[in-house]
């Protein structure tokens, strides 16, 4: 069996030998990357839909376990709901196409594949709705209508918690498994490495915006330097970098003292900066998952989130493996990180309860294996509609298998 994953691919993150090929620039998500990875060191042979600025033809590159397939796209594709990407992309899976292929995100990933005719998985990585309600603009507007879209066509979703579960109506429930988000290999390993506490927090985020809370955890942060002078805040992260909207917020409200802005940085260098980290701090008003404080938990950082932030509260097991505030309010996340700075007794406690907490839950070894049943489950089931139908032979489909 062949499996698709379409996606933000990380092309240069893929574990795999291409020999002297140049491959595309583009934006990284890590998720669906480690996917691909996990998938390569089981021994499947994978195909990568994804897409890139930096070409104008299509980009294809065949080895014998992994071809990636890259498909244009233009500046501010939203502006045409993303029709020229979905049309390269769709036209790639056609070409080379996969038995199953798994689309990450509710958008053109999935529409594109849901085009193809190819089996498809549409994987729920965020709430269209609540992003919308929180952060209107025409741009979410878009997202929100090709995400109604995709839900409605699809036939197999993956939801990546059970928060985004409950968020959706009962008829595309039953059409729709949770599977929650992993950490990858890659953390396991960082968080191995001995790692010594600097005097920082720090929080990881992409955007400055109200619904991403960095406005109020500066002022949460302004706060506690008065308890701990010598505190410093360190932001990682799009419009995090030195002169960014984060850093021109925090001077013109007179919030700048002690604050280091990293903006996007390294996948390993931000890795450093959340394990030396003494509390991760995490003020997003909704996260359908939670990947960066995941990830914070894994590396033995102690957590701070929203008691009301969407899937936060579960993956914190409700304030059990770390600290649960009221976002809405920089006392309550100002408390919340005191707490822990004084107690260094409850911050390891914290610590080493929110790292069994997630290998339990959510590591690579649990996670990819219900992704590859779900995979399996997609693929008997269309080879069984295929029987019915008459439209393959016994012959075709044992080929099919192998």
């Amino acid at each position: 069996m062949i499996i698709g994953i379409a996606g933000p691919i990380g092309l240069n993150m893929l574990e795999y030998d291409f020999g002297d090929a140049t491959l595309p620039d583009r934006n990284v998500f890590p998720l669906p990357t480690h996917l691909v990875n996990s998938l390569l060191r089981r021994g499947h042979k994978v195909i990568v839909y994804t897409n890139s600025g930096s070409i104008d033809e299509p980009f294809v590159l065949e080895h014998d376990q992994l071809t990636v397939c890259v498909a244009p796209t233009r500046p501010k594709p939203g502006r045409a709901f993303f029709d020229i990407e979905i049309e390269g992309l769709k036209k790639l899976m056609q070409q080379y196409p996969a038995d199953v292929v798994h689309a990450f995100w509710t958008y053109e990933y999935a529409l594109a594949s849901l085009k193809s005719g190819l089996p498809t998985i549409v994987g729920i990585h965020d709430v269209a709705s609540r992003i919308l309600f929180t952060q209107f603009d025409i741009f979410r507007v878009v997202r929100w209508y090709m995400n109604c879209q995709a839900i409605r066509q699809s036939k197999y979703l993956a939801a990546n918690s059970a928060y985004t579960f409950h968020q959706l109506s009962k008829r595309t429930q039953a059409k729709t498994r949770i599977i929650n988000n992993f950490f990858s290999k890659e953390i396991e390993q960082a968080a191995q490495v001995p790692t010594v506490k600097q005097n920082h927090i720090v929080s990881v985020t992409m955007g400055f915006t109200k619904r991403k809370g960095i406005p109020l955890a500066l002022h949460a942060f302004s706060k506690l330097r008065k308890q701990f002078p010598t505190l410093e805040y360190h932001l990682v992260g799009a419009e995090m970098e030195p002169g960014g909207e984060a850093q021109q917020y925090a001077r013109k409200n007179g919030l700048d003292d002690g604050i280091r802005y990293h903006g996007i940085l390294p996948y390993d260098q931000l890795l450093k900066i959340v394990a030396e980290a003494k509390v991760f701090l995490h003020p997003s008003v909704e996260e359908s998952f939670g990947m960066a404080p995941l990830e914070a938990m894994v590396l033995g950082t102690a957590v701070v989130g929203g008691q009301k932030s969407g899937f936060i509260p579960y993956l914190l097991d409700h304030g059990n493996v770390g600290l649960l505030c009221d976002i809405y309010s920089s006392e309550s996340m100002a408390r919340a990180v005191r707490r822990l700075l004084v107690d260094e007794t409850l911050m390891m406690e914290m610590t080493k309860r929110a790292q069994e907490f997630a290998f339990a839950n959510f590591s690579e070894e649990v996670i990819v294996q219900q992704h590859l049943d779900f995979i399996k489950h997609v693929y008997e089931h269309q080879l069984q509609l295929l029987n019915q139908n008459g439209e393959v032979k016994a012959e075709e489909i044992g080929a099919l298998e192998a």
